[in-house]
């Protein structure tokens, strides 16, 4: 009957499921510098299988038993390595839904229960970016390890990285360069020379993405102002946008979670945000001492990389 409580609480559920099905499938990764870098790629992989952890193929030597012969020559058949797996726990995240009674009842009707979880979905979305986007610069180790783990981890050149040592696995290792003074284009310690080794002369894995700070991002814009063009727009205000901007064949881009003084270089084939859950509502319940019902909305995904060596980062860089 409409008056139970079982009743209505599933009510709210199955609105708040039909609102959630009818936004855009990436709300939570556009507008954010990676996210949408990867997103643009196809490197966010949704309703992936998995369980407890997921394994990541890695290719890190090759083959020697390939050889020239001639004729009836005896082929090398010896069993060959060079074939390991990465190893990631899959990172739970949980936003909290509470609507009150009073917010219920002044709500009532399907039209204005849609506007009123449409602010709930709104509010709840952008924390979860945001919190997603802040742990995605972090080395994953906050909260006990349970937040995702980010760039600071994958791209360098020691610690342990999807259950690989880096101190005995250097193939496994980022570049990194300490620059220590004001960016440059040239030099040992410049952006060419980080792209190139990000690259290990292989054209089709160049960095395709660069993030870095605001104060880089300006730093970097202001080296490239004779060769920058703007577009004037009806009102003759000049435009000119963040995915305008390049160095060679990578899209620069900032944001202001990057940490100061770095710049990452980023190849979208060898990282994936992977996505076991996306956005799944809990059904909302009633607690015993409030007059309210409370939902959650769960996400489960990680950041992983595929091949830390055509990833790379200059650090210390100053304007």
């Amino acid at each position: 009957m409409p008056g139970n409580t079982n009743y209505a609480t599933a009510l709210l559920t199955s609105t708040f499921n039909k609102y959630i099905s009818k936004q855009p499938a990436d709300a939570i990764f556009n507008d954010l510098a990676l996210y949408e870098y990867l997103n643009s790629k196809g490197s966010v992989k949704k309703r992936i299988d998995g369980g407890l952890k997921m394994l990541v193929p890695l290719l890190y030597g090759k083959n020697t038993g390939v050889q020239s012969y001639s004729g009836y020559d005896l082929l090398d058949v010896s069993p060959q390595e060079g074939i390991t797996a990465a190893e990631f726990e899959l990172k739970q995240y949980n936003i909290p839904i509470a609507i009150s009674g009073r917010e219920e009842e002044l709500n009532a009707g399907e039209a204005q229960q849609f506007e009123l979880l449409e602010s709930k979905w709104d509010q709840a979305r952008m924390s979860l970016r945001d919190k997603l986007n802040s742990d995605a610069f972090l080395d994953g180790t906050g909260n006990a390890g349970k937040d995702c783990t980010g760039l600071a981890l994958m791209i360098d050149s020691a610690g342990t990285y999807g259950n690989i040592a880096r101190s005995t696995n250097s193939w496994w290792a980022a570049q990194e360069t300490a620059v220590g003074g004001a960016l440059t284009i040239d030099g040992s310690t410049g952006m060419r020379r980080m792209y190139n080794d990000c690259a290990l002369g292989k054209g089709t894995m160049v960095p395709d993405g660069i993030l870095t700070t605001q104060t880089l991002f300006e730093k970097y814009e202001s080296m490239m102002a004779p060769q920058l063009r703007y577009t004037v727009g009806g009102d003759a205000n000049a435009v000119f946008q963040n995915d305008n901007l390049k160095f060679r064949a990578a899209q620069i881009m900032w944001d202001q979670e990057c940490q100061s003084g770095v710049v990452y270089f980023l190849q979208s084939k060898v990282i994936e945000m992977r996505v076991k859950r996306d956005m799944e509502v809990v059904p909302f319940q009633v607690p015993v001492n409030q007059d309210a019902k409370i939902g959650h909305i769960r996400w489960m995904g990680e950041l992983v990389c595929k091949n830390c060596r055509h990833l790379g980062k200059l650090t210390g860089a100053t304007e």
